[in-house]
């Protein structure tokens, strides 16, 4: 019975992403565009993650995966543009090169929420863990709100 077992999660086992990174979407009524920023060698350009997230949603990147972790370790680090869309848009993150970016790292994970702070002039924050801790303490990371075109 134990070798059944232990057979059988051992072909279960790729299809599990080791400590992939992951981008959800917590708010209610709003999309939520996450765009990778520039990769490192032009040939995965076209391939990087450009995702937009509805309702609920969530997106995960494998760590070994070269494409949206340029890296492929569980510990490099990854830029994100996020950005919640519709009128008006926020930029989420980091103020960075006339936008907002936020960093995870390849077994972190990413979650864009309202705002627990209702007296905010911010309505949405973005949550960033690490393998082990939350990195954006109490408050999180604002959305602010930004004239920028979205898609």
């Amino acid at each position: 019975m134990k070798a059944q077992t232990l057979a059988l999660l051992a072909c279960l086992a790729p299809a599990i992403p080791a400590h992939a990174y992951c981008i959800q979407n917590d708010l209610k009524g709003r999309d939520v565009r996450v765009i990778q920023e520039p990769h490192p060698s032009g040939l995965r350009e076209k391939r990087t993650l450009d995702v937009l997230l509805k309702p609920g949603e969530k997106e995960c990147c494998n760590p070994k995966n070269l494409d949206c972790n340029p890296e492929g370790k569980v510990i490099s680090n990854v830029g994100l543009e996020v950005i919640v869309t519709g009128e008006p848009a926020y930029a989420c993150g980091i103020p960075e090169r006339g936008g907002a970016l936020v960093k995870v790292t390849g077994g972190g994970s990413v979650t864009v929420t309202p705002n627990p702070k209702t007296s905010s002039a911010n309505p949405f924050i973005v949550r960033v863990r690490t393998q082990d801790r939350d990195v954006t303490g109490p408050s999180g990371l604002a959305c602010t709100e930004t004239k920028a075109k979205t898609k």
